[in-house]
């Protein structure tokens, strides 16, 4: 009974344990882990080149301002 019960708190405490990061985060922090999400800015320097070059070659070089 001493085994499941030393299995069961570990189990538990290990779970409680990874999601800690995210339940510490403030509001801030999540606003800029997912504005760095939306615009790729997480992503590795050549794949954001790669982005940017497919975009460019099609024709979208940025925002537009409709009147």
């Amino acid at each position: 009974a001493a085994l499941l019960a030393l299995a069961l708190t570990a189990a538990v405490s290990t779970a409680m344990l990874s999601a800690a990061p995210r339940l510490t985060s403030t509001p801030e922090e999540r606003a800029i882990q997912a504005l760095n999400q939306r615009y790729g800015l997480d992503d590795p320097a050549d794949t954001a080149l790669q982005r940017y070059l497919e975009n460019l070659f099609h024709g979208d070089v940025g925002w537009s301002i409709q009147p």
